[in-house]
């Protein structure tokens, strides 16, 4: 029994392999219980090679797809922004555009935790005027995603993709406990 970390009571637990376009086998799982607590998420079950894309982000590649795994870390180095996955870490499937919203409401909550400090919501206002013009077509930003497991990716005919060395890889965060499946069965699988 695995007890709920809202009440106490016994969660039910569903799994589930998919197959799945760009990452192959993903396991899915839901946690639920009756007072309402509900958490899932998606545990990619193969390991490719390490790999690195760079992007420019202008208004040509704005709506270019972006697919950040668990295990994806991105940088955006003229702004000095880098996030890095950790344990509470979501994949998400966006654009250009979206990884764009998402930092620049990351980087709105720092300015107004940091309301008191001129030195600091000046720098928020720099990064959030170089997002805003790359929104608007009159700037360009590069992004940087790096996943030392190869399960992210950005889907654009200009982002460049590498293959990223070992030494690089290994002092990429993964944001998980990294498990060898290789060679259990599905069965086998759902038992863990």
């Amino acid at each position: 029994m695995i007890p709920c970390p809202a009440c106490g009571r016994e969660l039910k637990i569903n799994t589930l392999l998919y197959d799945t376009p760009f990452f192959g086998k993903v396991l899915l799982t839901t946690i639920t219980c009756e007072c309402g607590f509900k958490h899932s998420d998606a545990i990619v079950s193969e390991i490719k090679e390490p790999t690195r894309f760079t992007v420019k982000i202008n208004k040509k590649t704005l709506y270019d797809k972006v697919i950040r795994s668990t295990s994806g870390t991105i940088r955006v180095p003229e702004i000095g922004v880098e996030i890095e996955p950790g344990p509470a870490s979501e994949a998400f499937i966006t654009n250009l555009e979206g990884v764009l919203m998402r930092i620049r409401d990351i980087v709105e909550m720092a300015k107004r935790w940091n309301a008191d400090d001129e030195n600091k919501v000046a720098r928020c206002d720099e990064i959030l005027k170089r997002i805003d013009d790359t929104l608007e077509g009159k700037d360009e930003l590069t992004l940087i995603l790096e996943d030392p497991f190869g399960n992210s990716l950005i889907l654009s005919d200009s982002a460049f993709r590498e293959r990223m060395k070992e030494e690089e890889a290994k002092a990429l965060k993964t944001g998980m406990t990294v498990l060898d499946l290789t060679g259990l069965s599905e069965d086998e699988l759902f038992r863990l």
